[in-house]
């Protein structure tokens, strides 16, 4: 068995929400909770395309200095045409409190509040 290979939802794996750099996961019940409805909206997989991100990761993509990313409050999801135009109000739906979509770069950054 791999790191952190293990079933945490109906859809999802632990393994898919660690930082790629030190396998570390830090992941907020909320989160995983919306993204489940989001995946039983959609009715088709929803792919993790970052999860949870260390302090040197953030750094290294870019990421803002105090990313929800680092709290285990956000996730960004690959996002193709096809889910595009409906993704926000789906994703507002499900229980995200932010949700910013790059078209361009084909996906959607969803995060739960931090409160």
């Amino acid at each position: 068995m791999r790191l952190n290979d293990f079933k945490i939802s109906e859809n999802f794996n632990l393994r898919e929400f660690q930082c790629p750099c030190c396998h570390t996961v830090m992941l907020h019940g909320r989160l995983l909770a919306a993204l489940q409805r989001l995946r039983e909206t959609l009715s088709r997989p929803v792919v993790i395309t970052s999860g949870y991100r260390c302090a040197a990761h953030n750094k290294a993509v870019g990421g803002v200095k105090n990313s929800l990313h680092m709290k285990g409050l956000a996730a960004d999801i690959a996002a193709d045409g096809a889910v595009m135009d409906h993704l926000r109000e789906l994703a507002h739906d499900a229980g995200f409190s932010r949700v910013i979509i790059y078209p361009a770069r084909s996906f959607a950054h969803l995060e739960i509040s931090d409160d």
